[in-house]
């Protein structure tokens, strides 16, 4: 370890006084600031609309994940999978309509989905 100035000494997390950043001086000057926290909806929302690559009767197709999803319960439901057809179902009826490649879903109002929406990821919480 060198000495630097009057009992300064230099070395691990004690770096040169002249090579320290300067008060008031920021760290990334020009550099882009830190993205915003994705809330717990929009990574939902991101991966449920990612395109995946799937095949169909021999013929590789991309769709969205949410329809290779929704795919897969109806073929297993009407081979017998009784729970996979309820899933399905269920499904259906939370999605009613599909505009403009975009999903509206509408979660019940209960307990769990009041407090499932107010610890949202991305809320701030003030509310």
């Amino acid at each position: 370890m060198s000495r630097s100035g009057k009992g300064y000494e230099i070395g691990r997390g004690r770096p040169p006084k002249a090579t320290r950043w300067k008060k008031g001086k920021s760290a990334n000057p020009g550099g882009q600031s830190s993205p915003r926290p994705t809330g717990l909806l929009e990574m939902i929302d991101k991966l449920l609309l990612a395109s995946v690559k799937i095949t169909r009767d021999g013929v590789s197709k991309r769709v969205t994940t949410l329809e290779a999803i929704l795919a897969q319960l109806l073929r297993k439901g009407l081979k017998g999978d009784r729970r996979a057809l309820a899933v399905y179902i269920r499904c259906q009826e939370l999605v009613p309509q599909e505009a403009d490649g975009t999903v509206q879903i509408t979660f019940a109002d209960s307990d769990y989905s009041r407090d499932f929406s107010a610890h949202d990821v991305g809320s701030s919480g003030d509310e």
